[in-house]
């Protein structure tokens, strides 16, 4: 009976726990976020490479909108995770980048933001 009480825990975290897509679309506003000297083109067309770079794949993505949708797959540490990246116009070359992170069940202390943050430093900033 133990072992059925805690596979049930188990599928209860791994449903609550992740974010909904659109929980993310709406945490705007709520996420780490920093800011480059570059146009919105150059930064949306390097985000992809940075999730990439840092073990996520692109989910989602509106360039309208500077809306992109990654996700981060299961591993032994972690049920998965989603990461809202917004990029907005500041400027004519600058650019905000925020990225909301929406963790799922984890035994670690992954921040996926400061990995792709990383990640963008190293080919947006001079």
């Amino acid at each position: 009976m133990t072992w059925l009480r805690t596979c049930a825990a188990i599928a209860i975290l791994m449903l609550v726990g992740c974010a909904s897509t659109d929980q993310l679309r709406s945490a705007q506003g709520r996420g780490e976020k920093k800011t480059y000297g570059v146009s919105f083109e150059r930064a949306w067309n390097l985000i992809p490479y940075a999730v990439s770079d840092t073990g996520g794949k692109v989910k989602d993505r509106n360039f309208q909108t500077g809306y992109v949708m990654a996700e981060y797959g299961v591993t032994w540490t972690s049920l998965g995770e989603r990461v809202a990246l917004f990029c907005q116009r500041k400027g004519a070359n600058e650019v905000e980048i925020e990225i909301v992170s929406g963790e799922g069940f984890t035994l670690s202390a992954t921040n996926r933001a400061a990995q792709v943050f990383a990640s963008l430093d190293r080919t947006l900033r001079p």
